[in-house]
C-alpha cells in the first residue's frame, strides 16, 4: 500500500511568511489533527535593538522548554549585523516557544508548514515486519540446509534482509525525531527603514472545488468593499486549479486570509509587511491566491468477473448511490464477443473511496487491489478522490490447458499400456515358434537314423 502526503513547504529563516497569532493559531491546528504525525517546523523574523544578547535568548528558550539549538550563524558589523539560529523544542511546546520568541522583537515576517508523515510511518512499519518475517524463514532454511552452497546463499540473503531493516528503521527513528521535536528557524535584524508599501500575502489552498471556492472568496472580498484584480483558471495534470489576486483594505487582509483557509486544506500561508497596517480605507492589500483542486488523491482497483459490464455498472452505481460520479466509461471486446473489459474513471467523496473498493472486491477476483492519499480526508464533502477500475472476464486458459494436460496424461498412459501388452505377445510368439523349431528338428534326426539303418541291412 502504497499510498500520497500532506505536505507544506517551508521557507528559509527571513523569508516572508504569516505573522503574529495568526502563526500560533496555525501551528496549534495543525498539531491538534487527531491520529495524524506531522513534523511541524517554523520560521519567524524579529526586529531586535541588539543581536548577541537576542541570540543568547533565543539559546534559553529552547533550553527552557527542552529544546536545543541546532545551528547559530552570526554575521555582519554595526548596523548590518544578523543572526539566523535553529532551535528544535519538543512540539507539544511549539506554540509557547513560538509566542515567547515574538516577545523578543518586532516580528517582520513569520511562517508556518507541516508535512504528514502518517502514511509513511505505517508504511515502514509494514515493511519492518515483513521483512523480519522473511528473516525468520531464512534462518529456519540456514538451519536445514543440506549444501556449503545453500548455506552461503541463505546467509547472503540473510545479510540483505537485515540491511534493508536497518536502513528503514533508521528512516523511522528520523521521521519519530522529527515529529517529536518541531524546528524553528529564528532571523534577528537589526532596525531599517521601514517599507512604505502596503501589506501583501499569500495562500495556496487544496479544495474539492477550485472554481466555487474562488467564486465564494470573491464574495468575501466584495463584502469588505475590495474588489477582484485577475483571475485565471487551467488544468494541472487532472485537477483544476485557480489563481486569483484580491485587493482589500489592509486592516482587513488578515481577516481575509483566515476566512481563505477555512474553504480548504491551507499549504503555504505567507503575509509580507506585518508591521502596523497603513491607516486608509484604500483598498490596495493584495491577496495572492492558488486553490488547487485535491482531485488526484486516487485508487485503483482491477477484477476479473464472468460478466465485466454488469460487476462494472453494480460499482457504478454505488459510487453513484453515495454522491459521486463516474467521470469516464470505456468498453472493449475480443475474442468474437467472449472476453470483455471495463475501464472507468470514478469521482467520490475521500470518506467514501474505502467503502466503494471494499464493495468492488465481492463482485470478483481482486487482482491489483491500490489506496493511496485521499486528499482532505474524511471531513470534506466533495467527491475529490479518483478511483481507476479495470474490470475484465476472467482467464479461462488456465482450465483449457489443465484439460488439455488431462487428456495428453491419458494418451501417453494408454500408449504405454499398448505398448507393453504388444511387447509381451511378441515375446511369447518368439518363444513358441522356438520351440516349434526344436520338435520339427528331431523327428528329421530320427528319420535320418532310420535311413542309415537301412542301408547297412541292404
Amino acid at each position: 500500500m502504497a499510498v500520497q502526503e500532506s505536505e507544506s513547504s517551508a521557507g528559509p529563516p527571513g523569508a516572508p511568511g504569516p505573522a503574529g497569532a495568526d502563526g500560533a493559531s496555525e501551528s496549534s491546528s495543525l498539531q491538534q489533527q487527531s491520529g495524524r504525525q506531522l513534523i511541524v517546523e517554523a520560521w519567524v523574523s524579529l526586529e531586535v535593538n541588539e543581536i548577541d544578547s537576542m541570540v543568547r535568548q533565543v539559546e534559553t528558550i529552547a533550553a527552557q522548554r527542552g529544546g536545543w539549538v541546532e545551528s547559530a550563524d552570526i554575521v555582519g558589523e554595526a548596523g548590518y549585523r544578523t543572526a539566523n539560529i535553529n532551535v528544535r523544542v519538543p512540539a507539544d511546546r511549539f506554540d509557547d516557544a513560538m509566542q515567547t520568541l515574538r516577545a523578543l522583537g518586532r516580528v517582520t515576517d513569520e511562517g508556518v508548514s507541516s508535512t504528514d508523515v502518517t502514511d509513511r510511518l505505517i508504511d515502514n512499519e509494514a515493511r519492518m515486519e515483513a521483512w523480519k518475517v522473511q528473516e525468520e524463514r531464512l534462518i529456519v532454511l540456514l538451519e536445514n540446509a543440506a549444501t556449503v552452497e545453500d548455506v552461503i546463499d541463505i546467509e547472503r540473503r540473510i545479510s540483505e534482509v537485515r540491511a534493508d531493516i536497518e536502513s528503514v528503521a533508521a528512516a523511522q527513528r528520523n521521521l519519530e525525531n522529527r515529529v517529536a521535536a518541531s524546528l524553528i528557524r529564528v532571523n534577528l535584524h537589526l532596525p531599517g527603514r521601514f517599507a512604505s508599501d502596503p501589506p501583501n500575502g499569500s495562500l495556496t489552498l487544496a479544495v474539492g472545488d477550485p472554481g466555487a471556492t474562488a467564486d465564494a472568496i470573491a464574495g468575501q472580498v466584495e463584502s469588505l468593499n475590495g474588489y477582484v484584480g485577475g483571475q485565471r483558471e487551467y488544468q494541472e495534470g487532472r485537477g483544476q486549479v485557480v489563481e486569483l489576486a484580491a485587493f482589500v483594505k489592509p486592516v482587513d487582509l488578515a481577516g481575509l486570509m483566515d476566512y481563505a483557509a477555512t474553504l480548504g486544506e491551507p499549504s503555504e500561508r505567507r503575509l509580507n509587511s506585518v508591521g502596523p497596517a497603513p491607516v486608509g480605507d484604500t483598498p490596495n492589500a493584495r491577496l495572492s491566491l492558488t486553490i488547487r483542486s485535491n482531485v488526484d488523491s486516487a485508487a485503483s482497483l482491477s477484477l476479473s468477473a464472468a460478466e465485466p459490464i454488469a460487476v462494472a455498472g453494480e460499482i457504478r452505481a454505488r459510487a453513484e448511490s453515495l454522491g459521486g460520479y463516474a467521470e469516464s466509461w470505456n468498453e472493449s471486446r475480443w475474442d468474437n464477443g467472449e472476453s470483455e473489459n471495463v475501464h472507468m474513471e470514478l469521482i467520490v467523496r475521500a470518506s467514501d473511496l474505502r467503502n466503494v473498493m471494499d464493495f468492488g472486491t465481492t463482485l470478483g477476483d481482486a487482482e491489483n487491489w491500490e489506496f493511496h492519499s485521499v486528499g482532505q480526508g474524511p471531513a470534506d464533502a466533495a467527491p475529490n478522490a479518483r478511483l481507476t477500475v479495470n474490470v475484465y472476464t476472467g482467464d479461462s486458459s488456465e482450465a483449457a490447458w489443465i484439460a488439455v494436460a488431462v487428456i495428453v496424461g491419458v494418451v501417453v498412459v494408454a500408449g504405454a499400456a499398448a505398448g507393453a501388452v504388444f511387447a509381451v505377445r511378441r515375446l511369447r510368439r518368439n518363444s513358441t515358434g522356438r520351440n516349434d523349431g526344436v520338435n520339427q528338428r528331431q523327428p528329421l534326426a530320427a528319420d535320418a537314423d532310420a535311413g542309415e539303418s537301412g542301408n547297412e541291412e541292404a
